[in-house]
This record gives structure tokens, C-alpha cells and sequence, in this order.
């Protein structure tokens, strides 16, 4: 009779395992990739604190910095890294400046590299916080997983996208996009982690203007 009682027991439990293991609630909610992708294409700017990280294949190393990055439509960029040493990429959406100031000649009066802005046409970074690169279109999803209302997804570009071999996007239930990693053929990776993200704020005009200061080595990029 013992042995009858354990095995109803043991039944009974198997049972609620199941029951809980199916019912509506335990299933994680698929990521709304249309929800997503509107969310970022109907607000006209953007602004977040970040945190970047290049793994380095052939020195086995990591390189971390912070920063703030704004962006305003149609290709107005601010990509600001504050720390451990600065720089600034600036576009004013007909000309695309990134700028050192401790780099350049000896003097060390920094080194300015300017490039067409449409360079940045070529960034899947930038093209997803912008919303302008379709999720579904650009990239094939290779899988999709939920854990503690983090949706993370593992993109493969449907067409060569530079250096870029494959990526993840980390976005959280409140649909906004929290991580974007880029893996490279070259074996090196960028991990970009964003905190305090607004989306639709005014941003003033002037942040994405440049001058090089005088004295600045101004170096023509590609063309």
C-alpha cells in the first residue's frame, strides 16, 4: 500500500510538472520584431551612455570604453568615447569627421580623418539604432531565445555587410535595444552595451557640427 501511495505521489507531481511546464504563463513571449523595428523608425533621435568592448583576436585582448553616442535623422551622428582616451565621430550627414585630439604629428595637436557620410550606410550599428535597417530583411535569424524578459537574437546578414559575419541583439521587454554584438571575420568581436537610452529627444543642431582646432593633421579617408 506505501509502494501504491508513492507511485500516485510520484504521478501526481509529474503531472503538475507538465501542467506547468505548458500553461500560457511559463511560455516566454516572442520578441514583436515589427513592434521593435517601429518603435526605433518613428522617433527622430536618439541618445545613451555606452559601453564598448573590441576583443582583439591576434593580441587576445580587450579593449573597453565609455562613452555617449546621439543620433538624429536622416544621418546626423555624435559617437562621443570619453574614456580611457577620447575621441569624437561626428556627421553632419554630408561629411563624416572622427577626431583624436592626443593623435597626429608630434606636436600631438590631434588628427582629423574626414570620409563622406555615406560611410556610415555601411554600419549595421547605426542602421538598426536608427531604424533604418529592417531586422527581417538585412539579416536571417539563425535563433531566438527569452530569459528574465531579455530577448536575445542571433542575426546572420543576408548580404556581405563589410567585415561583419554575424551578430546579437539583446532587447529587453520594454523593447528597447540594450546590446548589439558584431562578430568580424577577422576573428574580432564589438560588443556595445547602452544604458540610459531616450528615444525622441531634441537634440541641439550643433553637436553635429565639427571644426577641426587649429593645428589639427587633417587626413582625407576613403572616398
Amino acid at each position: 500500500m506505501e509502494s501504491m501511495g508513492q507511485t500516485r505521489k510520484f504521478f501526481s507531481l509529474a503531472v503538475a510538472a507538465i501542467f506547468f511546464i505548458y500553461t500560457p504563463a511559463s511560455i516566454a513571449k516572442e520578441l514583436d520584431l515589427g513592434r521593435l523595428e517601429k518603435k526605433y523608425a518613428q522617433v527622430g533621435s536618439l541618445e545613451a551612455d555606452f559601453t564598448q568592448e573590441v576583443y582583439q583576436a591576434t593580441l587576445a585582448r580587450t579593449k573597453t570604453s565609455r562613452g555617449a553616442i546621439m543620433l538624429s535623422k536622416p544621418m546626423l551622428v555624435r559617437w562621443e568615447t570619453l574614456a580611457p582616451e577620447r575621441s569624437v565621430l561626428v556627421s553632419n550627414g554630408i561629411k563624416l569627421w572622427y577626431f583624436t585630439p592626443e593623435a597626429g604629428a608630434e606636436d600631438k595637436k590631434g588628427q582629423a580623418i574626414v570620409s563622406p557620410a555615406s560611410e556610415l550606410a555601411k554600419n549595421p550599428l547605426i542602421g538598426i539604432l536608427n531604424g533604418t535597417i529592417p531586422i527581417e530583411q538585412a539579416f536571417r535569424i539563425k535563433s531566438r531565445s527569452e530569459k528574465d524578459g531579455l530577448h536575445t537574437l542571433d542575426l546572420e546578414p543576408k548580404k556581405r555587410m563589410g567585415d561583419v559575419s554575424s551578430a546579437v541583439l539583446e532587447v529587453g521587454s520594454n523593447y528597447l535595444i540594450k546590446q548589439v554584438k558584431l562578430i568580424h571575420h577577422s576573428g574580432n568581436t564589438t560588443k556595445i552595451s547602452l544604458q540610459k537610452v531616450r528615444l525622441g529627444a531634441k537634440l541641439p543642431t550643433n553637436l553635429f557640427k565639427f571644426s577641426p582646432p587649429p593645428g589639427t593633421q587633417v587626413v582625407e579617408g576613403s572616398r
